[in-house]
């Protein structure tokens, strides 16, 4: 901006300003302005003087043509805002008050007579615009009841009077507790207390001959509305799934309040094929049981206190079948006349009898007919089980060789309906399972016992020369060791045709527990033929696998010397890693596979487990943790 400024500068002051001055209306306007001086200056050397055509242009010729350069630039740049004009001043008129009589001019004059003609002209039809509720059956809690018409219906002065809308012939039945108002002169609201009661059929009436408008407006026929709010309904059933006894309590929780002897009459337990039972084998909870069984549901809004029943059974319910609780039509609420108009059901079932329900692998399974040596075992069964009946004495296998084939047992809280059994089988061979009877227990108390007419529990091993599977196998998850090991601590796991694995070791406090610590994800590629920089690969699955918390004890690849399709048991010291004074404490051990061992393998399985993480407690306290959902 300043160079193009300095250009036109210099445009300027190539030529020299041109005035058109008027010397005349100059000298003129300076005799005006001392002619408006009322005084005479003190000092005669100050008064202004009249200067002559020559002189003025003699002054204006000095002037500098930079100056005059600066005062024409760009103005539009510099000019200020406009200034805001001043206000013009109103006129003010005297007048006097009240006006004279002669100065106050009507623009018409209207007589009385004119005046009760117009007032007996007809006002037209009184109509009720709109009304609210306007559906005849209500599913939602309901407050307020509005009627509008098309013409004003009191005056505006009487608002806040509260005029009785049944002095109009405006009448609400039955009656709720609540109050009308009016909104406008048109409009009259009733609101409701708390909210109109439900199971209850309402009318709402305006009589033609009562109800008239402000300015005289009738109906032409009665008004008349019915509508109906929501009769019962069951909003929360318990129990909805298999029962963990044989008397159970049942909890019904309805939307709104009860009679709950009245209810119970209406109650049908049925089972099998349609029998029925009778109520005097029901009997109801008292309230202190009730509430404190149920504490939660009857928690998530108030006023649930009156609005569940909650019963029981006298006698043991038969196992493995279903029930049917039933609420018959014609059902009652404590708050209205109107009754249910259709019949309620939720069913449950009880446990059944502790049994199997089948082993892998199978022969008779076509999917998974045998599995390699080393392979582990598995058992469903058909409910959860109690984990301190698990017991590894409890489980025999046939035939018995020099090297014992259990080598261990596991149950989790993730498949509590599931055993897993780790093991030294060798290649072709059909080992059978028993299970002692009386011991094994499920979550409901029920022992298992062994049915020998059903099939016995075989599992087919492959021959030496199958396809090479890898197996890594042992305890996981947060273990508490028996303190009677405790003087040569050790942790054993099965390994099969890995060559290497990579252990790492660390202790841990409870500090440095979270979540998911205790989850691994391996992501070895297996297009990767690489195997060039052997040491590389082995040090990054180190690095990378997993970052285990704590303070670093043990980290090596060991060679497992493992034999084609033979499991072997290994067993790592832990001795050395414990306080030395107490021998407890607790460690992270981590055992995964390297990357060369991993891809040796032929054929590998989803389900394989490539990793084992272990949280060990070495304690002289056994306490166990469990993690909850």
């Amino acid at each position: 901006m300043r160079s193009n400024l300095k250009h036109r500068l210099d445009d300027e002051q190539s030529e020299p300003p041109l005035f058109d001055f008027d010397i005349d209306e100059a000298n003129e306007a300076d005799s005006e302005t001392m002619t408006d001086v009322g005084e005479t200056p003190l000092h005669n050397d100050l008064q202004q003087q009249t200067l002559t055509r020559i002189q003025l242009e003699q002054l204006f010729s000095r002037a500098s043509s930079a100056l005059v350069a600066e005062t024409t630039n760009d103005q539009e740049s510099f000019k200020r805002k406009t200034t805001i004009k001043v206000p013009k001043t109103s006129k003010m008129i005297t007048t006097p008050f009240p006006p004279i009589q002669s100065d106050r001019q009507e623009d018409f004059d209207i007589s009385i007579e004119e005046l009760k003609q117009f007032a007996q002209k007809p006002v037209g039809q009184l109509i009720i615009d709109r009304y609210s509720p306007d559906d005849k059956e209500i599913y939602y809690a309901l407050s307020t009841v509005t009627l509008t018409f098309n013409q004003p219906m009191i005056s505006i002065s009487s608002l806040d009077e509260q005029t009785n809308p049944e002095d109009l012939g405006i009448s609400l039945i039955p009656k709720v507790q609540g109050q009308w108002r009016w909104i406008d002169t048109k409009t009259v609201q009733f609101e409701a207390k708390h909210r109109f009661p439900y199971s209850t059929k309402y009318t709402l009436t305006v009589d033609r001959i009562r109800c008239v408008s402000a300015i005289g407006g009738k109906l032409d026929d009665d008004f008349f509305f019915e509508f109906s709010t929501k009769t019962l309904e069951v909003l929360q059933f318990l129990p909805d799934e298999i029962v963990s006894t044989l008397k159970p309590r049942c909890f019904l929780l309805f939307d709104q309040k009860i009679h709950m002897n009245e209810i119970f009459k209406h109650i049908c337990v049925v089972h099998g094929d349609g029998i029925k039972m009778d109520n005097k084998e029901l009997e109801l909870l008292d309230e202190d049981t009730a509430e404190n069984e149920f504490k939660w549901y009857l928690n998530q809004t108030e006023g649930n206190r009156q609005e569940y029943i909650a019963f029981t059974f006298k006698n043991d319910l038969l196992k493995a079948t279903e029930y049917t609780i039933q609420l018959t039509q014609d059902c009652p609420s404590a708050e209205g006349p109107l009754t249910t108009t259709t019949e309620w059901s939720a069913e449950f079932r009880t446990y059944e009898p502790l049994k199997i329900l089948g082993w892998f692998p199978n022969i008779n399974d076509e999917d998974q007919e045998t599995v390699g040596p080393g392979r582990c075992w598995s058992i469903i069964f058909n409910n959860s089980l109690d984990h301190s009946t698990i017991k590894k004495s409890i489980f025999k296998v046939e035939p018995i060789l020099k090297e014992k084939v259990l080598l261990g047992i596991e149950h989790t809280n993730d498949y509590s309906n599931k055993i897993t059994i780790f093991n030294n089988s060798q290649p072709d061979t059909v080992y059978t399972l028993s299970i002692q009877p009386g011991i094994l227990k499920d979550v409901y108390g029920q022992t298992f016992e062994q049915d020998p007419t059903e099939e016995p529990i075989q599992f087919h091993v492959e021959e030496s020369n199958s396809p090479l599977y890898g197996i890594l196998r042992g305890e996981s998850g947060i273990i508490i060791m028996d303190p009677g090991l405790l003087y040569e601590p050790y942790y054993s796991f099965i390994v099969c045709n890995y060559s290497e694995l990579i252990i790492r070791i660390n202790r841990v406090k409870p500090e440095h527990y979270k979540p998911n610590v205790l989850k691994f994800s391996a992501g070895f590629d297996d297009d990767d033929d690489d195997y060039a920089e052997e040491e590389e690969d082995q040090n990054e699955a180190i690095e990378d696998n997993h970052n285990i918390p704590g303070e670093e004890l043990l980290n090596e690849i060991i060679q497992t010397n493992c034999q084609r399709n033979e499991p072997k048991e290994i067993r790592i010291s832990l001795k050395a890693y414990l306080t030395k004074s107490s021998g407890v404490g607790q460690l992270f051990i981590f055992i995964t596979t390297t990357k060369k061992a991993y891809k040796e393998c032929e054929h590998r399985y989803w389900g394989n487990t490539r990793a084992i993480l272990v949280w060990l407690q070495c304690t002289r306290l056994a306490v166990d943790t469990f993690a909850s959902s």
